[in-house]
């Protein structure tokens, strides 16, 4: 019995050692993907062209990939008062889903800092299938180098 108290113990002391982050991965943010970001990521035999069934593959690795992270803050705020509070944010599955949120470094990530954190990346704010969409403007399931400068320009894309 004492031996389950020990370790219950020390679960205890880790989770909450996790809540600090003692990698600061939550205000440092993650590794850059590469100039085009998600597409990048999703290129997997580094082609230079995304297709529909790669960037779905690259969904399927991650659940914010599908939705955005300002939905997916809203999975996780269980208590809805606008903040991941330590306690909320191992829950988070994957753990690093919020990385470089936490502009000022608390420990905890607030919608407003989300909301800071994603709006120089559309595709964090929309879920990657809909950023597909809008930048494969020739419909024909495949985005090509010249889509990928072409969202540059517009704004739609900023180099990593």
């Amino acid at each position: 019995m004492r031996i389950l108290k020990i370790i219950g113990l020390s679960l205890i002391i880790i989770s909450f050692g996790a809540c600090k982050d003692p990698n600061n991965k939550l205000k440092e943010g993650p590794r850059s993907p590469g100039p085009n970001g998600p597409l990048s990521a999703s290129d997997f035999n580094r082609d230079g062209t995304v297709t529909k069934a790669k960037m779905d593959e690259f969904i399927t690795m991650g659940p914010e990939r599908k939705v955005g992270l300002v939905a997916y803050f809203d999975e996780f705020d269980t208590d809805a008062n606008g903040i991941l509070s330590p306690k909320e944010l191992p829950l988070v599955t994957p753990p690093f889903a919020f990385d470089g949120t936490d502009a000022d470094g608390d420990g905890s990530v607030s919608k407003n800092e989300m909301k800071t954190y994603v709006k120089d990346r559309l595709y964090r704010q929309m879920g990657l299938e809909e950023f597909f969409t809008l930048i494969d403007t020739d419909h024909n399931l495949e985005i090509t180098p010249a889509e990928m400068e072409a969202a540059h320009k517009n704004g739609q894309l900023p180099h990593e």
